[in-house]
Formats: structure tokens, sequence, C-alpha cells
């Protein structure tokens, strides 16, 4: 199918957009991995996020906070465990999006991922996966030092795929993050439903 766009460039974030959401029952499992109440776990999981996600705190480093914050301790055993069990909460592609990914390259788009991603899961995707491949340029907040929405992570992105911001389309299912993009002059859509989104997008 050929595909017409007014965008020479798209950006797509990575968890709930790429992948579907880590769930309830992903949290639930890590919680009881760690010895923390669900609903405690959760709230100390967010608090700590954005620095694992800048490289600022090694993975270790950020699970001993959560612990510490939530008056336990864990073994190495249990930090590998939450490690692994993270990563893999945040790889359950949503084959439809890929396959528009691919179309997308095949016809001619650049197509970036940008995501606010610890060094782990980023390992993880690298090393055991070839779904980075499927882009012409990834921007991940651990390679540059900060998250979205911070203007220079988006700057990062557009030099990498290389297309004008006005004439590239951002995906991402947090406001924020999509009025960031706004504001660097790209137009960007808040992912909350994907048929909805592929609808607008590619007028099906």
């Amino acid at each position: 199918m050929a595909i017409v766009s007014e965008f020479d460039g798209f950006i797509f974030d990575y968890g709930g957009v790429l992948v579907f959401p880590q769930t309830e029952k992903d949290q639930a499992a890590m919680a009881a991995v760690a010895n923390i109440p669900p609903e405690q776990f959760t709230e100390l999981y967010w608090a700590e996020r954005d620095e694992y996600d800048k490289g600022l705190v090694s993975g270790p480093d950020y699970w001993k906070k959560i612990a510490a914050n939530a008056g336990v301790k864990l073994t190495s055993e249990q930090i590998q465990d939450l490690t692994d069990r993270d990563s893999e909460s945040w790889m359950k592609y949503d084959a439809v999006m890929w396959e528009w990914v691919a179309e997308l390259r095949r016809a001619g788009k650049r197509v970036a991922m940008l995501s606010n991603m610890p060094a782990d899961l980023g390992l993880a995707l690298r090393s055991s996966t070839d779904r980075l491949d499927a882009f012409d340029h990834v921007t991940l907040s651990c390679d540059v030092g900060t998250v979205k929405p911070d203007a220079v992570i988006y700057e990062q992105c557009l030099e990498g795929i290389g297309t004008a911001p006005e004439r590239t389309l951002f995906l991402d299912d947090r406001i924020a993050n999509v009025q960031g993009a706004e504001v660097l002059g790209m137009r960007a859509i808040q992912f909350l439903d994907r048929d909805d989104v592929l609808l607008k997008v590619r007028g099906e």
C-alpha cells in the first residue's frame, strides 16, 4: 500500500505506543519479589524512575533506593529478578505498530524512536532483540542524560532523524511529552487509542 503523508519524519515513543503498557499484574509481581505492598511499590517505582531513565543511577541503586524508602533490604538475586521482570514487562510488542513502522520506511519516510528508558531495558533490547534496527535513528534518555519533555532530548532526536520539525510527527502517550514536542514546532498526537491514531494519520 502506498503511503501518502505530509510528513517526512515520524518519531515514536516506546512504552505505551510501540509496546503495550506495563500492567498492574506486572507491578504486583515485582512488588512480591521486593516484599513491598503493591500500591506502595508502584508509587516508589515511579517516584525514582526519572533518575534511572536519565542514567544518573544504576539499576541496582534504583532498586536499593526503592527498597530503602519502603524499609526493606534486597539481595543481589532479588535485584536481578526485579531488573529482568521490569525489562520483560516493557517488551510486549504491538505488532500492528511495528508493521506500520516498517511500512513507513519502505515508503521512504524517516522513522525514529524517542524513549525515556533506563540502560537496563536498552541493553536488553540491543542484546536480545533486533527491534531497534527497525528505525533510522534511536534516542534513549539513558544515553542523553535527560528525559522528555526536556527540549534537549527532542533536539537530539530531530538531529538524528534529519527532518524539519514542522515536517515531523511525534506520537507519545503522555500529554506533557506531546506538548514538549509541539514547543519545538513538531506536530504531535497523544497516543491514547492505537486504532484512533491510525485512523487519523493513515486515513483508514
